[in-house]
């Protein structure tokens, strides 16, 4: 009887050994698991756009960086680039469907890590950058700017969102002693 009882609870075992072992593999984890979603605060900092003061043809006063939102977007960023304009596409022709389509090459990063592929952005026609960005066409290509970016979720897709300043050693200097006074990142 005892002789009966292990084989029964070895067959058993092997029986549940056998059924987990053909189940299929779980289903992928999607890239934007774990990442936040992008709600209003955030939109109002990581604008997906660029300051005006990046173009000549901008009517903006003050100075690069005196927004009362600097300090907080670049605290909300998770990298921060020094990247360069590569090229520069205007897509479509009519109201809502137009936009600028981007390219950065990425020269330098003042927090993350650098990426090792050019960036690429699209800014719509719906966004002051894209006025802008029509007055100033192609020159724009070689222009350095400092890009804060952030990752996020918009359903299982990930989206990184951004705002751009000028390339300035003052905005460098300053970046960097708030990024040291807010502490390590997560």
């Amino acid at each position: 009887m005892l002789l009966l009882r292990r084989s029964v609870k070895g067959v058993a075992l092997l029986v549940a050994v056998i059924a987990v072992a053909c189940r299929p593999p779980p289903p992928p984890r999607s890239p934007a698991e774990g990442l936040p979603s992008f709600g209003a605060e955030d939109a109002t900092l990581l604008d997906d756009s660029f300051s005006g003061h990046l173009f000549e043809t901008a009517f903006v006063p003050g100075v690069a960086g005196d927004d009362p939102h600097f300090n907080d977007r670049v605290r909300l960023a998770e990298d921060i680039w020094v990247v360069k304009v590569a090229t520069v596409s205007r897509e479509g022709s009519v109201d809502d469907k137009r936009r600028y389509s981007l390219v950065f090459r990425p020269l330098a990063s003042l927090a993350g890590p650098l990426p090792t592929e050019p960036v690429s952005l699209t800014i719509s026609a719906r966004d002051p950058a894209f006025h802008w960005l029509d007055r100033v066409g192609g020159a724009w290509v070689g222009k350095e700017i400092l890009l804060m970016t952030r990752a996020y979720r918009a359903s299982d897709e990930v989206v990184l969102h951004f705002h751009g300043e000028p390339n300035l050693p003052e905005l460098r200097a300053r970046i960097a002693l708030i990024r040291a006074a807010s502490g390590p990142k997560r």
